[in-house]
């Protein structure tokens, strides 16, 4: 089913604004997103907020929780995008530009559907600070959890 463009900004405003629900659900304070935009270019924008547990012993975010942040607004994005949920990380690859230090509340996460197959998904991702300094950069590839295939190839070895 095709989406309009107002259609698919509430829904991934709906869907990224569960922070409630998905802490209850996960039995911790992980959750603390913002939608922010999706704009004419099909570009999502969120605000991700910092909490004190995701930083390292220097203070700076740690690195798992940056690409964390990546992963989730580009997960959310991607299956909206194709209207199949779930779907699950095949792989992310993470560029880190620069530290996200102590004094840092938020960072803003990026995110575009660059290809759509069959089975997987390609999205790229930034992240920015509150100053618009680019701290990071990616590229996730999620697939559609689709019913498992009744008739598997068994390989034998």
């Amino acid at each position: 089913m095709k989406r309009t463009h107002e259609e698919m900004a509430e829904l991934l405003r709906k869907n990224l604004n569960r922070n409630e629900e998905l802490n209850q659900a996960a039995g911790a304070e992980i959750f603390d997103f913002e939608f922010l935009d999706y704009d004419d270019r099909d570009v999502l924008s969120a605000k991700c907020y910092i909490k004190d547990w995701q930083r390292n012993p220097f203070g700076n975010l740690q690195g798992g929780m940056l690409c964390y942040y990546m992963d989730a607004t580009a997960g959310t994005l991607s299956w909206v995008t194709v209207d199949c949920e779930p779907v699950g990380t095949v792989d992310i690859k993470v560029d880190f530009i620069r530290a996200v230090p102590k004094e840092t509340e938020y960072v803003i996460v990026k995110a575009k559907v660059i290809s759509i197959g069959r089975r997987i998904i390609v999205a790229s991702v930034q992240v920015y600070d509150p100053d618009g300094w680019l701290m990071a950069t990616g590229i996730t590839n999620t697939t559609r959890m689709l019913p498992p295939d009744p008739n598997p190839t068994i390989v034998k070895l």
